[in-house]
């Protein structure tokens, strides 16, 4: 291949890449305007699922006990009765409202949720991600665009987008560069794009919403809940998306393969929804790949040995630059453990591709969704 064509090719993926890093980052700083808050505490119903003694940490507990306090409905679902959540539960709230028994559908996830999905009562029912500690104003603005009619559609499903705070170790630091530097960015520049996305966090809808899709089984059409109770909600005719406000997810300490293996299901689960292309695309625009494309159009372009160094250098300096404006812009914080974070999993990006092209096993704490995903769709057909 002719020396300048790599140096076009190379160059080109490289300015595109980089384009993309500071691209997402514009579009995902600065915050919507809000719409002014138009519910109470008590018009909300709070879905809480909990799995084992982590979900029931006493900072949660603490703020599902206070909405509770204030009028809201809160149903706190296990899946039996002999779950780790509930000693520490009623040590920090004896008298909670939880809910006790499992379905039998593929998702383990909404075999729990579904009784409190179903037992939801009050005008505005969310779901919610466990550790997502939620406030009452927090939770009214998070909800304020479902009035929202000043378009040509009503506003019928909202995420909020939980943001990563408080790790006390690195492998909590890794995960929040995961959960706010990455997913984050992406999918607050897509919402503002106007496309339609789909993730974790705190799920809100009207009462009457969550009925026309079918309550639970709007969330249990696809292998991901998140992704299905979007599609479910947009086939009605009604808008989604993302939220004014990031509550927080404070992280603690986390165990390193834990997180990783979390980032797999998470990558494995996309191969399975017409999203697919994403887990095969963000490698190829990373700070790695974009870093070794740059630095072969240099040295195609006669660059001596120097002058690649300060490429690199340039190169990550600019990276990371777009993460911190985006972070900042958003409240987050970004500091030097941050920024080593963020190049791990930058590096990791393609090994990560590898490992969900590698297998089918989509492992939700111990339970193969994919198999059970794949079950369903063996005997649907």
């Amino acid at each position: 291949m002719e020396a300048g064509l790599v140096v076009w090719i190379g160059g080109a993926w490289w300015a595109t890449a980089s384009a993309v890093q500071w691209l997402s980052a514009a579009l995902a700083r600065s915050p919507r305007r809000e719409t002014p808050p138009r519910h109470r505490t008590a018009d909300f119903s709070i879905v809480a699922p909990m799995n084992g003694a982590a979900d029931a940490a006493p900072a949660y507990v603490a703020a599902l006990r206070s909405l509770a306090e204030q009028g809201a409905e809160v149903l706190i679902c296990v899946a039996g009765p002999d779950d780790g959540a509930l000693a520490p539960l009623r040590a920090e709230w004896p008298e909670a409202p939880v809910l006790v028994g499992s379905d039998t559908t593929f998702n383990p996830k909404m075999n729990n949720v579904r009784k409190g999905l179903e037992a939801a009562r009050r005008p505005v029912v969310a779901l919610c991600d466990a550790g997502i500690l939620l406030e009452a104003a927090t939770l009214c603005r998070a909800a304020a665009p479902l009035a929202d009619t000043g378009g040509s559609e009503t506003v019928g499903l909202v995420l909020a987008l939980k943001a990563a705070v408080a790790p006390d170790n690195f492998a909590a630091e890794l995960e929040r560069a995961y959960i706010n530097g990455h997913q984050a960015r992406f999918l607050l520049a897509a919402d503002r794009l106007g496309l339609a996305v789909a993730s974790g966090g705190v799920t809100l809808m009207s009462f009457d919403t969550l009925q026309r899709i079918g309550n639970w089984r709007g969330f249990n059409r696809w292998i991901a809940d998140d992704y299905s109770v979007t599609r479910s909600v947009r086939e009605l005719g009604l808008k989604t998306r993302l939220g004014d406000v990031m509550p927080p997810l404070p992280l603690g300490r986390r165990d390193g393969a834990v997180v990783w293996r979390r980032q797999v299901r998470w990558a494995r689960t996309r191969l399975r929804l017409p999203v697919w292309p994403l887990v095969l695309w963000e490698p190829a625009i990373g700070w790695a790949v974009s870093a070794i494309a740059g630095l072969v159009a240099l040295a195609a372009a006669g660059v001596a040995a120097g002058g690649l160094l300060i490429g690199l250098v340039l190169h990550t300096a600019a990276w990371l630059a777009a993460e911190w404006w985006f972070t900042t812009g958003r409240g987050l914080s970004f500091g030097g453990r941050a920024a080593v974070a963020t190049l791990i999993r930058e590096a990791l990006a393609p090994i990560l591709m590898l490992r969900a092209l590698s297998s089918r096993r989509i492992d939700w704490r111990g339970t193969d969704l994919g198999s059970g995903w794949r079950g369903r769709m063996g005997t649907s057909a």
